[in-house]
């Protein structure tokens, strides 16, 4: 049987799915991103790739069997002395020079499927992740739902440019839109720009327009729920089967709950 590669940044996500991929019969490699992988492998085959390595990352692939390959966690960005691409990878930076991330993942998706290595969405192999609509927890009024359309409407206008997945509104204000900082920083950052006087502050997230979520799919966890309500944010409105879970969504709920956070699914 052909085999799954697991291509696995930060965080627990690509050992969940890992797991998730394997209950449901698949055989799974994980390649490991050398110094940003950070979970327990032990159960899977494992190999350490260079982040930018894709030419040796593709010829492994193949060796091992591979005949698709997911992409799953955190990718902290490197500087290009620190990258040392090999030449396929200055082949496909070179390509997305001016284009943004979207065009560069883009083009590694295509250079796997030269190999005969099709891409898959992290979704389809976790669907029991997939974040669901309704409210969750917690409750939506008038103004909350108010400040939700306008931060849906800023990030359909902004997901053209290849702008980040989230923003943050309050009171009709746009307090912070993700950018290359990613969904953690800028929730950390918004801190001292948001009003405990004023309505809560709402936390929209949600695909970029015409995203290849095979690619990129937002994703949400308890790290994002704690660093959310620390920041004083209230409402998290995320975006139904847009939006990967990173862990059991009843116990994310509860957590919400406990952290007094309203979720609702868009």
């Amino acid at each position: 049987m052909a085999r799954l590669a697991v291509i696995a940044g930060q965080g627990e996500l690509p050992v969940t799915l890992a797991s998730s991929a394997s209950h449901r019969g698949e055989d799974v490699v994980i390649f490991a991103i050398i110094g940003q992988a950070d979970a327990d492998f032990s159960s899977f085959a494992t190999h350490d790739v260079a982040l930018g390595t894709i030419g040796k990352t593709r010829e492994m692939m193949r060796d091992a069997g591979c005949d698709r390959v997911v992409m799953a966690g955190k990718i902290r960005r490197p500087s290009l002395a620190q990258l040392k691409p090999d030449a396929a990878a200055i082949g496909l930076l070179a390509r997305a020079v001016g284009r943004g991330d979207d065009a560069l993942l883009r083009g590694i998706s295509a250079f796997f499927a030269e190999a005969g290595i099709e891409t898959v969405s992290p979704d389809s192999l976790m669907p029991q992740a997939v974040m669901p609509s309704g409210v969750l927890t917690g409750e939506i009024n008038a103004a909350a739902s108010g400040d939700i359309e306008l931060g849906i409407g800023v990030l359909e206008a902004l997901g053209g440019h290849d702008v980040g997945q989230g923003v943050i509104i309050q009171d009709a204000r746009v307090i912070a839109v993700e950018a290359a900082e990613g969904t953690d920083e800028m929730l950390r950052r918004v801190v001292p720009l948001l009003d405990p006087a004023a309505p809560p502050a709402v936390f929209v997230k949600r695909r970029k327009a015409g995203q290849d979520t095979r690619l990129d799919l937002p994703v949400v966890g308890a790290d994002t729920l704690r660093l959310a309500a620390a920041a004083g944010i209230s409402i998290l409105a995320l975006e139904a089967d847009g939006v990967l879970l990173a862990g059991a969504p009843d116990d994310l709920w509860e957590l919400a709950a406990s952290l007094k956070l309203t979720v609702v699914g868009l």
